[in-house]
């Protein structure tokens, strides 16, 4: 007599549907709200983005020398600060049903409280406000001698400066993740005081970048201490040493996206102070 043979149960799982990133970024509501390090209250360094924009596009220049470049896309020195993150909040309390929607799950209200509960954990790195030395000026987006931003920010120099502003800089960011107000990174971020950002341009045509080759040219004579010697940038570098001087950073704000103030600055909804709590 034969042996029996053991059926097994080879039913095939049913398989997941490819994510779709461009279907899923679409379906994500529109952010309204970014945690920032606030730069562009201080007026001396407001005068020197100033005086560098003027040198990049004189006042009433009608044909800009470098390719790309208008004022549009130039921020305005009262607007400068450093991102942490973006996220989508309501400013009414959230419903269950609301919930399910495709709408903002947070509140604005949620996300302060979160920002305050941090105070504790800001005062174990820094019990006053930390310098930061803009000494770096890079760009992102890229293509080609083209970009879509032009940034300064912190050289990779490490000093116990930059290390205390990279520890708030991180704290916030992964907490905010962690409780669900900001998305995962797909990138490592990059801290950067934005300048230049071509996605800014008005009226909304091409194109969409500049020709940052000719402002690293400028940047490293005019920018630079004319105390230091540097040799000109390289044709293939994204970044390049420049001395914007040192800031103190004192505060992380709640602004929302796309407001203005008095002074054209960014609406802040709730803050904290670094150092001196």
């Amino acid at each position: 007599m034969a042996p029996k043979t053991q059926k097994t149960d080879r039913t095939p799982m049913a398989r997941r549907p490819p994510k779709n990133p461009q279907k899923s970024k679409q379906n994500s509501p529109r952010p309204t709200h970014f945690l920032s390090l606030p730069l562009g209250h201080h007026p001396v360094l407001r005068d020197r983005i100033q005086e560098f924009h003027q040198r990049l596009l004189p006042s009433g220049d009608t044909n800009p020398e470098i390719e790309g470049l208008d004022r549009s896309i130039l921020v305005d020195p009262r607007r400068l600060h450093l991102t942490i993150g973006v996220m989508a909040l309501s400013s009414t309390e959230i419903s269950t049903q609301q919930s399910n929607t495709s709408g903002p799950g947070k509140t604005v209200s949620e996300a302060i409280a979160l920002l305050h509960s941090l105070g504790p954990e800001i005062d174990a790195i820094t019990r006053e406000p930390v310098p930061l030395t803009l000494d770096k000026m890079g760009v992102l987006k890229t293509q080609r001698q083209q970009a879509g931003v032009l940034y300064v920010g912190p050289s990779d120099e490490i000093t116990e400066d930059a290390v205390k502003v990279g520890r708030i800089f991180d704290l916030v960011g992964q907490r905010f993740r962690q409780e669900g107000f900001i998305e995962e990174a797909t990138r490592p971020a990059v801290l950067h005081c934005t300048l230049i950002n071509a996605s800014h341009r008005k009226p909304r045509r091409m194109p969409r970048t500049f020709s940052y080759r000719e402002i690293f040219d400028r940047a490293s004579v005019d920018a630079s201490s004319p105390t230091t010697s540097e040799p000109p940038p390289a044709s293939g570098d994204r970044s390049i040493k420049v001395d914007f001087g040192s800031w103190a950073v004192s505060e992380i704000q709640l602004c929302r996206m796309g407001s203005h103030g008095p002074q054209n600055e960014y609406i802040s909804v709730g803050s904290l102070p670094v150092g001196g709590n």
